[in-house]
């Protein structure tokens, strides 16, 4: 792809469109009601000065909520993306894997049994068998109660973010390409981020990215002995930002600043242990200087949580946001 598709001038523009969004809206609660219903342009504007920001790698740090905004509904649902709205994150990390009949949707694991009343791999149940199912809160698991909501599609969830939240989008097995389709088919490919551990020259995933214009992002795991020098070597469409997972931190910190001088944002998952050399989130809510905050300095610029709203106040505290 050519430059021309990262709209490197358009992220001069993006403190004037946050300026007029603040003027219009007032907070990130006001941008969506729980109605859904944006002002007549403002949605189109909020999502262009979005992914202003996100291509501006030198920009503020940006918070992506894992699996949506869960802790109060369930996640991977319809009510964890509304909720994210009106918290106000820049981007909504979603799951999506394909029914026994060919349709897209919401789920991460490859059964049905954590997150929903149902039994199953996703790959053997139908569109409605799926549907006739109800989502459990939270995290799901043996006790947790149930909720009224049916596990969305992936077009039901893209419908409920339209124009308001960039959205990450981790297809699950072989379904990037029909998630990309599907994207294009309802008009919101401009807000997707499309992430892979593929190669370079994996075939697959070119026919997914070549002709696009896709924000693409690597995955790059210290696990597999990857450079980060020269790794990001050789893809046809630029990554606009890098996924790094690791168990060192001396991995991460040699090896960000080299992915920021090529104009890309660095992105890190403390989730897990094994995601962030030990950081996360649990402990940074308790100390965010020492998890968030240490991240943070040693590069990363976009931080996937399971914890938004405490990420977001810190961020805003340390006027880092």
């Amino acid at each position: 792809m050519t430059k021309m598709f990262f709209q490197h001038t358009s992220r001069f523009a993006a403190p004037v469109i946050f300026a007029a969004l603040l003027g219009l809206t007032g907070c990130a609660a006001d941008i969506a009601s729980p109605a859904l219903q944006p002002l007549v342009g403002v949605a189109e504007t909020r999502i262009d000065a979005l992914r202003a920001q996100f291509l501006d790698s030198s920009g503020r740090v940006m918070v992506v909520a894992h699996r949506g905004c869960w802790t109060q509904t369930a996640e991977n649902s319809i009510a964890a993306i509304q909720s994210c709205l009106r918290m106000g994150v820049d981007m909504v990390e979603l799951d999506v894997q394909r029914t026994q009949d060919g349709h897209l949707i919401l789920m991460h694991d490859k059964t049905v049994d954590r997150t929903t009343n149902g039994q199953g791999l996703v790959t053997d149940l139908t569109l409605a068998q799926i549907k006739a199912l109800r989502l459990k809160s939270g995290k799901g698991g043996h006790n947790a109660p149930l909720t009224d909501e049916a596990p969305p599609t992936f077009a039901e969830a893209m419908e409920a973010a339209r124009g308001r939240v960039l959205v990450n989008v981790d297809a699950k097995g072989e379904v990037n390409l029909q998630a990309v389709q599907e994207l294009e088919r309802l008009g919101v490919i401009n807000q997707a981020l499309i992430k892979s551990t593929a190669s370079p020259d994996d075939q697959a995933l070119r026919q997914v990215l070549d002709g696009r214009t896709l924000l693409f992002m690597p995955i790059l795991r210290e696990i597999d002995g990857t450079s980060l020098t020269t790794a990001p070597d050789g893809y046809t469409a630029r990554p606009v930002a890098f996924e790094i997972t690791f168990d060192t931190e001396d991995y991460f910190k040699f090896g960000a600043p080299s992915l920021r001088a090529r104009d890309a944002r660095v992105w890190v998952n403390p989730l897990e242990p094994r995601h962030a050399a030990g950081h996360v989130d649990a402990d940074a809510v308790l100390d965010p200087n020492a998890h968030w905050g240490h991240l943070i300095g040693l590069g990363a610029n976009i931080i996937q949580t399971d914890e938004p709203g405490s990420l977001i106040n810190y961020l805003h505290e340390k006027q880092l946001r």
